[in-house]
Protein backbone atom coordinates (compact mmCIF):
# COMPACT_ATOMS: atom_id res chain seq x y z
CA UNK A 1 0.00 0.00 0.00
CA UNK A 2 1.26 2.76 -1.24
CA UNK A 3 0.05 5.23 1.80
CA UNK A 4 1.06 8.60 0.61
CA UNK A 5 -0.93 8.80 -2.80
CA UNK A 6 -3.87 7.57 -1.08
CA UNK A 7 -7.20 9.72 -1.41
CA UNK A 8 -9.01 7.99 1.16
CA UNK A 9 -8.48 6.48 4.14
CA UNK A 10 -10.64 3.71 5.70
CA UNK A 11 -10.48 1.24 9.01
CA UNK A 12 -8.64 -1.09 7.30
CA UNK A 13 -6.04 1.20 6.17
CA UNK A 14 -5.81 2.42 9.81
CA UNK A 15 -5.28 -1.06 10.84
CA UNK A 16 -2.95 -2.62 7.70
CA UNK A 17 -0.51 0.64 8.81
CA UNK A 18 -0.56 -0.67 12.41
CA UNK A 19 -0.46 -4.54 11.30
CA UNK A 20 2.45 -4.08 8.82
CA UNK A 21 4.71 -1.80 11.34
CA UNK A 22 4.81 0.79 8.71
CA UNK A 23 7.87 3.36 9.97
CA UNK A 24 8.19 7.31 10.38
CA UNK A 25 9.79 8.81 7.76
CA UNK A 26 10.51 12.08 6.26
CA UNK A 27 7.25 12.19 4.58
CA UNK A 28 5.00 10.35 7.69
CA UNK A 29 4.29 11.04 11.46
CA UNK A 30 2.37 9.15 13.83
CA UNK A 31 0.44 11.10 16.98
CA UNK A 32 -1.43 9.87 19.76
CA UNK A 33 -4.32 11.43 21.46
CA UNK A 34 -2.31 13.66 23.49
CA UNK A 35 -1.36 15.62 19.88
CA UNK A 36 -4.53 17.28 20.37
CA UNK A 37 -5.69 20.01 22.98
CA UNK A 38 -6.91 23.36 23.31
CA UNK A 39 -3.56 23.65 25.43
CA UNK A 40 -1.87 26.54 23.32
CA UNK A 41 1.91 24.90 23.14
CA UNK A 42 0.12 21.46 22.20
CA UNK A 43 -1.47 23.95 19.33
CA UNK A 44 1.94 25.15 18.86
CA UNK A 45 3.34 21.90 18.70
CA UNK A 46 0.86 21.14 15.87
CA UNK A 47 1.94 24.14 13.63
CA UNK A 48 5.48 23.40 13.95
CA UNK A 49 4.66 19.59 12.78
CA UNK A 50 2.08 21.26 10.07
CA UNK A 51 4.66 23.69 8.25
CA UNK A 52 7.83 21.19 8.84
CA UNK A 53 6.29 18.53 6.07
CA UNK A 54 4.95 21.59 4.16
CA UNK A 55 8.36 23.43 3.96
CA UNK A 56 9.97 20.52 2.91
CA UNK A 57 8.25 17.62 0.46
CA UNK A 58 4.93 17.31 1.86
CA UNK A 59 3.54 14.27 3.80
CA UNK A 60 1.28 12.58 5.91
CA UNK A 61 0.60 13.27 10.16
CA UNK A 62 -1.80 10.10 11.60
CA UNK A 63 -3.26 11.69 14.89
CA UNK A 64 -4.68 8.48 16.55
CA UNK A 65 -2.05 5.86 15.97
CA UNK A 66 0.62 5.48 18.49
CA UNK A 67 4.04 4.50 17.97
CA UNK A 68 7.55 3.03 19.71
CA UNK A 69 10.56 3.73 18.03
CA UNK A 70 9.24 5.38 15.33
CA UNK A 71 7.14 2.53 14.18
CA UNK A 72 3.36 2.33 13.96
CA UNK A 73 2.20 0.16 17.57
CA UNK A 74 -1.08 0.86 17.98
CA UNK A 75 -4.98 3.04 18.41
CA UNK A 76 -4.78 5.72 19.82
CA UNK A 77 -8.22 7.38 19.77
CA UNK A 78 -9.15 10.92 19.49
CA UNK A 79 -12.48 12.57 21.16
CA UNK A 80 -13.85 13.74 17.94
CA UNK A 81 -17.28 14.93 19.96
CA UNK A 82 -14.50 17.43 21.49
CA UNK A 83 -11.66 17.71 18.39
CA UNK A 84 -14.12 17.93 15.64
CA UNK A 85 -12.28 18.13 12.22
CA UNK A 86 -13.58 22.02 12.40
CA UNK A 87 -11.42 22.31 15.49
CA UNK A 88 -7.96 21.11 13.81
CA UNK A 89 -9.12 22.76 10.52
CA UNK A 90 -9.17 25.95 12.57
CA UNK A 91 -6.14 25.42 14.53
CA UNK A 92 -4.21 25.33 11.56
CA UNK A 93 -5.57 27.98 10.10
CA UNK A 94 -5.24 30.73 13.10
CA UNK A 95 -1.46 29.45 14.04
CA UNK A 96 0.37 29.01 11.13
CA UNK A 97 1.24 32.12 8.12
CA UNK A 98 0.87 32.12 4.83
CA UNK A 99 -2.62 29.63 4.36
CA UNK A 100 -0.88 26.17 3.13
CA UNK A 101 -2.82 25.64 -0.02
CA UNK A 102 -4.46 21.99 -0.68
CA UNK A 103 -4.26 20.48 3.24
CA UNK A 104 -6.98 18.04 3.53
CA UNK A 105 -8.05 16.25 7.03
CA UNK A 106 -9.93 13.15 6.44
CA UNK A 107 -11.41 11.89 9.72
CA UNK A 108 -11.73 7.75 10.03
CA UNK A 109 -14.24 7.10 12.44
CA UNK A 110 -13.86 3.35 14.01
CA UNK A 111 -17.40 2.24 14.30
CA UNK A 112 -18.72 5.00 12.96
CA UNK A 113 -18.45 6.40 16.36
CA UNK A 114 -16.92 9.72 16.81
CA UNK A 115 -15.02 8.57 20.26
CA UNK A 116 -12.58 6.84 18.03
CA UNK A 117 -11.28 8.92 15.56
CA UNK A 118 -8.12 9.28 13.64
CA UNK A 119 -7.28 12.36 11.44
CA UNK A 120 -5.18 11.75 8.73
CA UNK A 121 -3.41 15.43 7.71
CA UNK A 122 -2.41 15.29 3.89
CA UNK A 123 0.15 18.11 3.81
CA UNK A 124 1.41 18.58 0.76
CA UNK A 125 5.06 20.34 -0.64
CA UNK A 126 4.15 23.97 -0.64
CA UNK A 127 5.10 26.44 -3.65
CA UNK A 128 4.22 29.31 -1.20
CA UNK A 129 6.98 27.63 1.33
CA UNK A 130 8.32 29.02 3.95
CA UNK A 131 5.77 28.72 6.45
CA UNK A 132 6.26 30.30 9.60
CA UNK A 133 4.59 28.27 13.09
CA UNK A 134 2.79 29.79 15.89
CA UNK A 135 6.01 29.90 17.64
CA UNK A 136 7.11 32.70 15.04
CA UNK A 137 9.64 29.43 13.91
CA UNK A 138 10.53 27.79 10.92
CA UNK A 139 10.76 24.51 10.77
CA UNK A 140 11.32 21.60 8.08
CA UNK A 141 11.67 17.15 8.14
CA UNK A 142 14.72 15.87 9.12
CA UNK A 143 14.73 12.30 9.08
CA UNK A 144 11.63 11.63 11.58
CA UNK A 145 11.86 14.56 12.95
CA UNK A 146 10.55 18.46 12.89
CA UNK A 147 13.78 20.68 13.41
CA UNK A 148 14.15 24.38 12.88
CA UNK A 149 15.48 25.84 9.56
CA UNK A 150 19.03 27.54 9.30
CA UNK A 151 18.89 31.09 8.82
CA UNK A 152 20.21 30.69 5.23
CA UNK A 153 17.60 27.95 4.46
CA UNK A 154 14.95 30.17 4.92
CA UNK A 155 16.54 33.46 3.71
CA UNK A 156 16.76 30.96 0.18
CA UNK A 157 13.32 30.15 0.58
CA UNK A 158 12.93 33.96 0.28
CA UNK A 159 14.76 34.85 -1.72
CA UNK A 160 13.76 31.57 -4.62
CA UNK A 161 11.60 32.24 -7.74
CA UNK A 162 8.57 30.96 -6.78
CA UNK A 163 7.74 27.48 -8.51
CA UNK A 164 6.72 28.43 -11.57
CA UNK A 165 3.63 26.68 -12.77
CA UNK A 166 3.75 27.56 -16.88
CA UNK A 167 2.47 24.38 -18.94
CA UNK A 168 1.67 24.17 -22.23
CA UNK A 169 -2.46 24.49 -22.64
CA UNK A 170 -3.51 23.52 -26.21
CA UNK A 171 -1.62 23.10 -29.64
CA UNK A 172 -3.58 24.67 -32.55
CA UNK A 173 -2.53 23.47 -36.41
CA UNK A 174 -4.35 25.37 -38.74
CA UNK A 175 -4.26 25.33 -42.91
CA UNK A 176 -2.92 28.46 -44.30
CA UNK A 177 -2.92 27.85 -47.83
CA UNK A 178 -1.08 25.24 -50.71
CA UNK A 179 1.12 26.21 -53.86
CA UNK A 180 1.96 24.32 -56.51
CA UNK A 181 4.56 22.00 -54.91
CA UNK A 182 3.92 22.25 -50.99
CA UNK A 183 1.16 22.57 -48.35
CA UNK A 184 1.74 25.33 -45.06
CA UNK A 185 0.25 25.15 -42.01
CA UNK A 186 0.21 27.26 -39.24
CA UNK A 187 1.30 26.07 -35.32
CA UNK A 188 0.35 27.62 -32.34
CA UNK A 189 1.22 26.97 -28.99
CA UNK A 190 -0.90 28.36 -26.02
CA UNK A 191 0.51 28.21 -22.19
CA UNK A 192 -1.07 29.06 -19.07
CA UNK A 193 0.27 29.95 -15.51
CA UNK A 194 -1.53 27.57 -13.13
CA UNK A 195 0.59 29.69 -10.17
CA UNK A 196 -0.37 32.15 -7.50
CA UNK A 197 2.64 34.31 -8.89
CA UNK A 198 3.72 36.12 -12.11
CA UNK A 199 6.32 34.27 -14.30
CA UNK A 200 9.10 35.84 -15.80
CA UNK A 201 11.51 33.15 -16.47
CA UNK A 202 10.65 30.36 -18.75
CA UNK A 203 11.36 28.93 -21.98
CA UNK A 204 9.20 27.83 -24.76
CA UNK A 205 9.94 25.20 -27.48
CA UNK A 206 9.37 22.33 -29.96
CA UNK A 207 11.88 19.31 -30.76
CA UNK A 208 11.20 18.34 -34.48
CA UNK A 209 11.73 14.73 -35.44
CA UNK A 210 11.86 12.79 -39.06
CA UNK A 211 11.28 16.24 -40.60
CA UNK A 212 13.15 15.62 -43.48
CA UNK A 213 11.43 17.30 -46.22
CA UNK A 214 10.12 19.74 -43.69
CA UNK A 215 10.33 23.66 -44.20
CA UNK A 216 9.91 25.96 -41.27
CA UNK A 217 9.48 29.62 -41.31
CA UNK A 218 9.41 31.77 -38.07
CA UNK A 219 10.22 35.10 -36.84
CA UNK A 220 13.57 35.86 -36.14
CA UNK A 221 13.30 38.91 -33.87
CA UNK A 222 11.41 36.03 -31.42
CA UNK A 223 12.47 32.65 -32.31
CA UNK A 224 15.67 30.72 -32.63
CA UNK A 225 15.82 27.79 -34.24
CA UNK A 226 18.85 24.84 -34.13
CA UNK A 227 18.90 21.89 -36.91
CA UNK A 228 19.31 18.44 -35.07
CA UNK A 229 20.88 16.37 -37.72
CA UNK A 230 20.28 14.47 -39.48
CA UNK A 231 16.64 15.14 -39.96
CA UNK A 232 15.59 17.23 -37.69
CA UNK A 233 15.29 20.90 -35.73
CA UNK A 234 14.32 22.80 -32.87
CA UNK A 235 13.20 26.07 -32.14
CA UNK A 236 12.85 28.19 -29.29
CA UNK A 237 11.54 31.37 -27.61
CA UNK A 238 14.05 34.09 -27.33
CA UNK A 239 11.59 36.61 -25.59
CA UNK A 240 10.44 35.87 -21.91
CA UNK A 241 6.77 38.32 -21.34
CA UNK A 242 5.40 38.23 -18.17
CA UNK A 243 2.61 35.55 -17.48
CA UNK A 244 0.12 36.52 -14.81
CA UNK A 245 -2.05 34.02 -12.84
CA UNK A 246 -4.64 32.17 -14.26
CA UNK A 247 -3.53 34.34 -17.61
CA UNK A 248 -3.69 32.04 -21.48
CA UNK A 249 -0.88 33.22 -23.80
CA UNK A 250 -0.34 32.35 -27.31
CA UNK A 251 3.22 31.69 -26.58
CA UNK A 252 5.24 30.57 -29.82
CA UNK A 253 3.98 30.95 -33.40
CA UNK A 254 5.34 29.40 -36.84
CA UNK A 255 4.47 27.91 -39.73
CA UNK A 256 5.91 24.13 -41.56
CA UNK A 257 6.16 23.30 -44.98
CA UNK A 258 5.83 19.93 -46.42
CA UNK A 259 6.02 18.89 -50.11
CA UNK A 260 2.54 17.58 -51.61
CA UNK A 261 4.29 14.54 -52.70
CA UNK A 262 5.92 13.60 -49.15
CA UNK A 263 2.73 14.78 -47.32
CA UNK A 264 1.42 11.40 -46.12
CA UNK A 265 5.06 10.01 -45.34
CA UNK A 266 6.47 12.61 -43.80
CA UNK A 267 3.14 13.41 -41.29
CA UNK A 268 3.12 9.26 -40.41
CA UNK A 269 6.91 9.69 -39.39
CA UNK A 270 7.53 13.24 -37.94
CA UNK A 271 6.95 13.75 -34.04
CA UNK A 272 6.35 17.13 -32.09
CA UNK A 273 8.10 17.50 -28.76
CA UNK A 274 6.97 20.79 -26.75
CA UNK A 275 8.90 22.01 -23.79
CA UNK A 276 8.39 24.44 -21.10
CA UNK A 277 12.09 24.92 -19.28
CA UNK A 278 11.54 26.94 -15.74
CA UNK A 279 14.13 28.15 -13.23
CA UNK A 280 14.03 24.11 -11.64
CA UNK A 281 12.21 21.79 -13.66
CA UNK A 282 11.42 20.74 -17.61
CA UNK A 283 7.90 19.44 -18.81
CA UNK A 284 7.37 17.73 -22.08
CA UNK A 285 4.77 16.60 -23.71
CA UNK A 286 4.43 14.98 -27.37
CA UNK A 287 1.89 16.25 -29.58
CA UNK A 288 -0.03 14.07 -32.23
CA UNK A 289 0.93 17.36 -34.57
CA UNK A 290 1.03 14.53 -37.54
CA UNK A 291 -2.74 13.43 -36.38
CA UNK A 292 -4.08 16.56 -36.33
CA UNK A 293 -2.48 18.26 -39.88
CA UNK A 294 -3.70 14.53 -41.75
CA UNK A 295 -7.49 15.28 -39.89
CA UNK A 296 -7.20 19.37 -41.55
CA UNK A 297 -6.56 18.03 -44.90
CA UNK A 298 -9.61 15.24 -44.90
CA UNK A 299 -12.10 18.29 -43.96
CA UNK A 300 -10.65 20.75 -47.36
Amino acid sequence: MNILNKEVFSEDDILEIINSRLEESINIEFKNANALSNDKNVKKEISKDITAFANSDGGIIFYGIDEKDHVANGLSFINGNIFTKEWLENTIISTIQQKIDNLRIFPVRFEDDFLKTIYVVKIPKSPNNPHINGDKKFYKRHNFQSVPMEEYEVRNSYLKERESLVYIEKVISEFIEENDTQYIFKIEVQIVNDGKFVSEKYKIGCDIKNACGLGIKYSEDNYSVTTKEPDGFKISTIKMVPLFPRELMNAMSFDIEIPKKEFDTIIENIKFIFFVFSKDTLQQDEMEVGKMLKELMEKI
